[in-house]
């Protein structure tokens, strides 16, 4: 297997457990962390996939893990913003997402 599909932890879950969260963001947070990495764990097996229909599957199942609906629970836990962007952001207008708040 690739150095992507052997285990490391994705860069922002290892920056996510890095610090020291107030107690009631420790759980969610942690939840989002455990979603960057199984995210990464898809990524290299989509990476890794012998057809097109499996690098779907695999590229499908790591994308939706890092919707932006799936942050909402550790942001809130934070005190931060829950509304994720709307889907206009990406109507296809050309636009290059700079003004995407993150």
């Amino acid at each position: 297997m690739g150095r992507a599909g052997r285990g490391r932890a994705h860069p922002a879950s290892r920056i996510l457990r890095g610090r020291d969260w107030p107690t009631d963001a420790r759980q969610p947070v942690a939840e989002l962390a455990d979603g960057l990495d199984q995210a990464r764990k898809e990524w290299a097996k989509a990476a890794a996939a012998p057809d097109t229909d499996t690098f779907y599957v695999h590229y499908e199942k790591g994308f939706k893990l890092l919707a932006p609906e799936t942050t909402v629970t550790a942001r809130k836990a934070l005190g931060l913003a829950t509304t994720p962007p709307s889907d206009d952001r990406y109507d296809g207008d050309g636009g290059d997402g700079a003004g995407m708040e993150v």
